[in-house]
């Protein structure tokens, strides 16, 4: 059935999308619910079509409200700007920025572009991963290296830190919220991809095991990583796959690359729940943010309260 009604209620099963599993049926619910209990907005159109989609923001919407705060909106500012400056390999689309409330872009600029204006405030989550860290110096969104990008793809965030005695280390980060990872690289590998990883620090064999749909992504971006840590830039460096604490799916796909690699502990998860709570001070933020994204283990409960206002 096609929905013709943009401000039918969040909760009504007129809305589902046949190809969401389980996971993305919730989440799809989560951001339904904060469209209309929270900014009190219609549904919009699907990108490039007329169909009504309830995760979706009206047309025109531009940066806010998919983009939270004046510090998220700024980071997406200036990464747009950066990819057009300094050529670098990136997408940012800006009608996904803008009205798509499920996508994991307009997440990572809500999370790690709102706290790029002060990175130090990230030093307790970059110290998980790199124990000698001293300082925090820089958060770079939908950021790559110049050269040796054999993918043509871009960090979600990048984090650049000081270690001790000066040495300098990254993280780069991928996002994930709903998507699929089953359709995300649905072609076979290109032979470069092979080749590079063949002649890198993956077990003999890795480059035929990780060419499948769902673990393409995950594998491309760790390879991404080796790039940068190979340009002599950094003395170290680590993938960070950052989704939701229950996402089984981006949890087991890691699990999966890190048991292909040489050395495990180069790429790791990190739920986007260890990232809000390791943040010094923005309280603000981190409750608004939270509720929008991590609060999904409430919609069972939000539906029957629902269920039972409409009754009485």
């Amino acid at each position: 059935m096609t929905v013709t009604d943009a401000n039918l209620s969040w909760t009504s099963p007129e809305w589902r999308e046949r190809g969401d599993s389980v996971w993305q049926r919730t989440l799809r619910l989560q951001q339904s619910w904060w469209r209309q209990a929270r900014k009190g907005v219609p549904a919009g159109p699907m990108t490039g079509g007329s169909r009504l989609v309830s995760s979706m923001l009206p047309t025109g919407t531009e940066w806010v409200p998919n983009l939270m705060t004046q510090a998220a909106v700024d980071a997406a500012k200036r990464a747009r700007d950066d990819l057009v400056a300094e050529r670098r390999p990136g997408i940012i689309q800006l009608d996904r920025l803008h009205r798509n409330l499920l996508s994991s872009q307009p997440l990572c600029f809500n999370l790690f572009g709102h706290l790029s204006a002060d990175p130090s405030v990230l030093f307790e989550w970059v110290h998980s991963f790199q124990d000698d860290v001293e300082t925090v110096d820089e958060v770079r969104l939908e950021w790559a290296p110049l050269t040796g990008n054999t993918g043509g793809s871009a960090f979600d965030a990048f984090i650049s830190y000081t270690r001790r005695g000066g040495a300098r280390g990254f993280l780069g980060i991928e996002c994930k919220y709903a998507e699929n990872l089953a359709k995300a690289q649905p072609k076979p590998a290109h032979e470069k991809f092979k080749v590079e990883t063949a002649d890198g620090p993956w077990r003999r064999g890795a480059e035929t095991r990780l060419d499948r749909p769902r673990l393409r992504q995950f594998w491309y971006n760790q390879l991404l990583t080796q790039r940068v840590l190979s340009t002599g830039d950094f003395t170290s460096g680590i993938g960070v796959v950052v989704a939701c604490h229950d996402d089984a799916s981006a949890r087991g796909v890691v699990e999966s690359i890190c048991a292909e690699l040489d050395d495990p502990t180069t790429l790791r998860f990190s739920s986007i729940n260890d990232v809000v709570d390791a943040v010094a001070g923005n309280e603000s933020w981190r409750l608004d943010f939270a509720e929008r994204y991590l609060t999904y283990d409430q919609i069972p409960a939000r539906l029957a309260a629902a269920k039972n206002s409409n009754s009485m």
